[in-house]
């Protein structure tokens, strides 16, 4: 015979049910199909809500002048080719306005100075908590246009010598092609390999510096046995823009590899 349960279990028991995961499992089953799939809904619908979570973060969590935003996230992956809804993101609080910029702003600085900052700051924050910010994302959120963004990005490069971690610098995306180059141009000042990723800003992992490593090594290997840029790009799948490049380095450091030739390649000068 049934054992009923206590009535106080009847009548209460089934509110706990009354959630956001139970109308969600509803809807899984009687509009995509999951009637025989329950489990797999659960665990689905668990996975979305926590997803939701961490991008919607509470506004006790974010101080004025701070935002979330959305970044692509740092996995190690290039992630090339592949639209956004295909590539992976990740939440980041960024200090839109600090106390700093204020107090700037109050005793005169530039503004051009202040926003190089600002710029620098949310490239750099968003890296620390895992993600990374195209030059876009700073336009957008700081509305600059991208020409003066991709400006302030090249003068930290000039006047300190170092690489904000933007996506198209971190994950080697479009035309960037100022790693492959350091790592070349360290590789002549005589360091090694493991050396070079701690050099670079950001830190690069060993199997990328290698791989960038070996690719200016066999541009020497061919240049030495008198195949042209082209060619060499050819073989190396190399774009000129960037086997132009080692071709500046390769005249500092080994300019009888280029003797008596001459290379004309787009976005080099023989």
């Amino acid at each position: 015979m049934r054992r009923l349960r206590p009535r106080r279990e009847r009548t209460y028991a089934p509110l706990r049910d009354k959630t956001l995961n139970s109308v969600l499992c509803h809807q899984f089953v009687t509009e995509f199909g999951f009637e025989n799939k329950i489990p797999i809904a659960e665990v689905m619908i668990e996975r979305i809500l926590s997803t939701i979570e961490t991008f919607l973060q509470p506004h006790s969590f974010l101080r004025p002048g701070q935002l979330v935003w959305t970044a692509v996230q740092n996995d190690g992956q290039k992630h090339t080719f592949r639209s956004m809804k295909q590539t992976p993101q990740v939440p980041v609080i960024l200090d839109l306005i600090t106390d700093d910029d204020l107090e700037a702003l109050a005793s005169g600085k530039d503004f051009l100075a202040v926003r190089r900052g600002r710029h620098a700051r949310l490239l750099k924050q968003a890296f620390a908590q895992g993600g990374v910010l195209a030059q876009s994302d700073l336009s957008a959120i700081t509305l600059v246009s991208d020409s003066h963004v991709s400006a302030d990005v090249a003068h930290a490069k000039k006047t300190e010598g170092r690489h904000l971690p933007y996506r198209g610098s971190v994950q080697d995306l479009g035309p960037t092609l100022s790693h492959k180059v350091d790592v070349a141009r360290l590789l002549e000042a005589g360091y090694l390999e493991p050396e070079i990723c701690r050099r670079l800003t950001p830190v690069h992992n060993l199997r990328s510096v290698e791989r960038y490593a070996q690719s200016y090594k066999n541009v020497l290997k061919l240049l030495d046995r008198g195949f042209t840029p082209k060619e060499i790009g050819g073989i190396l799948s190399l774009s000129d823009r960037l086997v132009g490049s080692y071709l500046e380095i390769v005249k500092e450091h080994h300019p009888n590899l280029l003797d008596g030739h001459s290379y004309p390649i787009k976005g080099h000068k023989s």
